[in-house]
């Protein structure tokens, strides 16, 4: 269906979605005029048209995207306009809450979705766009890559530029001067009031924002972190392996023998800082295995740790650790059980006086996989304890740059693959840049994409580079 964009612009401007003379803005600034877009969800056969006109541009650039495309629409507004050009356009569509659910599943962002979707987010009015950038936050927080926004109408006061540097492609299907322009062509406004709104755009321009400033930990260097005295001696041990190897490569051999374990652990050990294991998914481990395993990582001076996640109360966690403590440098733990489950690792790690400066735990914040039931409060929670017990916590498992913002504690992320996106079972894969300089970790950790590699040795070779460079990029651009 061709949309008349000349006749569509005074029939809205004839059921008073534009209005002239003087308004105050939510802002608290007065303006020469107010868009009310929300008033076309009374008549369908204009609101068909607007949406039509969405509907056009989503189709067209959905035609480039290689994965699925959803669309959200910022609330309120937006939800009605995003209704109907999902259905025009038969893609799905989600809904970001503005306030979080206390009950029930708890979640920020509502439809059926998996990590690494295209999302494209659909809005009224832009004017500096800051009702966008939360959106886009929000659904960026749920591992969702915001591909696109559409706004129907640009106050052309700087909002659209923002959003360009902030790396969103962003298109209007109208501006504030076509407009005006068009209502003056057509009569319905004087040419006053059109001169009255282009000398208010151009004397209220919405002075740049900087970029939400990121944590000091993502700005500084490794080298200055390990010298913090909050810093625990496990934290300061990474950091220092990691400094002297040039690596911060983890790698996840998630493998089923103990013979592959060690055939594997050989051969990356040159190039990484931390080796991570589920001994207990392992079949054929025994005592001469486990030897072997720190051998290997004395000789090569990295770390194992082991992804135990445990998860019970404090008592029973000690029990687990204790036949852990001699051999694991560091061990995951859930937060779910609270802090007393810290404890009980604490009070391990002073009995074995010896381990007490060589000893850790990475606390699980957030998880990669798609589906899984962590809640913001959780997030938040975690961190606390984190805090309480920094002497034995050397950072936290999690996803996001702003989560952890002590600059002692470390930020691992797992899920990188530089060949695949994904695999069969919930697994979504980001690549080194995606990892060190968006998502904010320090320590990346990669499985598949190197212990089943033909050649893991020089697999890993090549991810310790990748990723040392991206993070020397990202402190020198700080």
């Amino acid at each position: 269906m061709d949309i008349d964009r000349r006749s569509l612009i005074v029939n809205l401007y004839d059921i008073n979605a534009f209005k002239f003379g003087s308004f105050q803005l939510k802002s608290g600034e007065l303006s020469k005029y107010y868009l009310d877009i929300r008033v076309i969800v009374s008549y369908p056969k204009i609101l068909k048209q607007v949406c039509t006109l969405v509907s056009t541009i989503i189709l067209k650039d959905d035609a480039d995207s290689k994965n699925q495309v959803r669309l959200c629409g910022v609330p309120y507004t937006a939800l009605p306009i995003a209704t109907v050009v999902s259905i025009d356009t038969n893609l799905p569509m989600l809904i970001r809450r503005k306030e979080q659910k206390t009950y029930g599943t708890k979640k920020l962002i509502d439809g059926e979705y998996s990590c690494g979707d295209d999302v494209v987010v659909i809005e009224d009015v832009i004017t500096s766009g800051a009702s966008i950038l939360e959106t886009v936050t929000d659904l960026e927080k749920s591992n969702l890559n915001v591909s696109n926004v559409i706004v129907l109408v640009d106050r052309q006061q700087g909002g659209m530029q923002r959003l360009s540097e902030r790396g969103l492609k962003i298109k209007s299907l109208f501006n504030i001067t076509e407009i005006v322009t068009i209502l003056k062509e057509a009569g319905k406004i004087s040419d006053e009031v059109y001169q009255s709104v282009l000398d208010y755009v151009i004397s209220n321009q919405i002075q740049p924002v900087k970029e939400c400033e990121k944590p000091l930990r993502i700005k500084l260097e490794f080298k200055e972190r390990a010298g913090l005295l909050e810093t625990s001696k496990i934290a300061q041990k990474i950091f220092n392996v990691s400094l002297e190897k040039k690596s911060n490569l983890c790698v996840a051999v998630d493998v089923d023998t103990a013979d592959k374990l060690l055939d594997i652990a050989e051969k990356v050990a040159p190039h990484i800082c931390i080796l991570k294991t589920h001994i207990d998914a392992i079949n054929g481990v025994t005592d001469a295995t486990i030897n072997t395993l720190q051998h290997l990582a004395k000789k090569y001076n990295f770390l194992i740790m082991e992804d135990r996640k445990m998860a019970d109360i404090g008592n029973t966690v000690k029990l687990q650790y204790k036949k852990l403590v001699q051999w694991a440098d560091l061990v995951t733990v859930h937060s779910v059980s609270g802090g007393m489950m810290l404890k009980g690792i604490h009070e391990v790690i002073k009995e074995n006086a010896g381990l007490l400066d060589s000893r850790g735990v990475f606390i699980v914040a957030e998880l990669s996989c798609n589906g899984n039931l962590i809640s913001e409060q959780y997030i938040k929670e975690t961190v606390k304890i984190a805090e309480e017990y920094k002497d034995i916590v050397a950072g936290l498992v999690c996803q996001s740059y702003d989560i952890i913002s002590s600059p002692s504690l470390l930020q691992l992320t797992p899920g990188v693959n530089i060949k695949n996106s994904n695999d069969n079972l919930g697994q979504q894969y980001q690549s080194p840049s995606d990892i060190i300089l968006t998502k904010g970790a320090d320590i990346a950790v990669v499985g598949r994409g190197i212990y089943q590699d033909s050649n893991p040795a020089e697999a890993a070779k090549v991810y310790k580079e990748s990723l040392w460079n991206t993070y020397l990029e990202r402190v020198s651009n700080s």
